[in-house]
């Protein structure tokens, strides 16, 4: 009978996407699109308590079946399983691997981490890593080769507040005006009608000293749920999204940009990206201030 061992190691990859943490988040949680970077699955269910389960291997054998179980999905930011490798009929591994998704400035930093357990020499962490290395320069091929099926830009963040606060600071304008924006800016409202079909009319004077006018007509107001408005001046159009989440006691907040076109998009992705997450910075700051004040 052969010795029983088992090596325990971990290894971390990163890798750097030119596509959105919401587009490499949906590269792994959709099935067709998951089949043509890692494998055709049998079975694919993308929750938590979900399985996901493929088998294959080179010509003539040996036959390696994949099973793992989702154990935390964070839309857009992280998703975490554990998963064994059987060969033929010998386990070979039982891993917990971590998948983050973080912001960039070309797009997307993605950050593998997998923990390991290597059992009876069949396998090891640097085989493992070698693999899952090539998997990951096929993900990245793939999103090159991918057709944008719809022109957006969608930035995600969580607040430790509630939904009615993140409400409150969209719906009044004195709080509007202090974070709206990226950084350096200053806002100067002349019309703010909160209700479908109300239009919204500023002017963002920039940090270089020139003024922006703006318009904007809201489509839809659910609170403390959604917010949509066609922003229509003054160089871009685009339908803007924002849904917030209850996240036990915090609050999930997608922001989707829809432009009118996948030219115009192409334009100024990067910048918008960048400017939407300073945008969510100043909102993260008007937040504390709120609470700050009802104390």
């Amino acid at each position: 009978m052969s010795e029983r061992f088992s090596t325990h190691d971990t290894f971390v990859i990163e890798k750097n996407y030119d596509a959105s943490p919401a587009q490499v988040f949906a590269a792994w949680s959709d099935p067709a699109f998951k089949a043509k970077w890692f494998a055709e699955a049998d079975e694919f269910d993308f929750q938590v308590g979900g399985v996901e389960s493929n088998k294959g291997g080179p010509p003539g054998g040996p036959i390696y079946t994949f099973r793992a179980k989702y154990q935390e999905i964070v839309q857009d930011e992280r998703i975490v399983y554990s998963y064994t490798m059987d060969q033929e009929e010998t386990r070979i591994s039982v891993s917990v691997s971590t998948v983050e998704f973080k912001p960039a400035r070309s797009g997307t930093k993605l950050i593998y981490t997998e923990q390991g357990a290597f059992l009876d020499g069949h396998d090891s962490a640097a085989s493992r890593e070698h693999g899952t290395r090539i998997m990951l320069d096929n993900l990245g091929e793939e999103l090159q080769c991918a057709e944008i099926s719809d022109p957006e830009i969608v930035n995600t963040r969580i607040f430790d507040v509630s939904r009615e606060r993140i409400f409150q600071a969209f719906n009044n304008p004195d709080h509007l005006a202090q974070w709206w924006g990226p950084k350096g800016f200053t806002n100067t409202f002349h019309e703010f009608d909160f209700s479908p079909d109300g239009v919204w009319r500023y002017t963002m004077h920039g940090p270089n000293g020139v003024d922006y006018e703006n318009k904007s007509v809201f489509i839809e107001v659910v609170k403390p749920e959604r917010i949509v408005l066609r922003h229509l001046e003054p160089n871009h159009e685009f339908l803007l999204t924002v849904t917030l989440e209850e996240r036990e006691d915090k609050t999930e907040l997608t922001w989707r940009m829809l432009f009118e076109s996948a030219e115009e998009y192409e334009k100024i992705r990067e910048f918008c990206y960048k400017a939407n997450e300073e945008n969510l910075d100043r909102l993260e700051a008007q937040l504390e201030k709120i609470v700050g004040q009802t104390k």
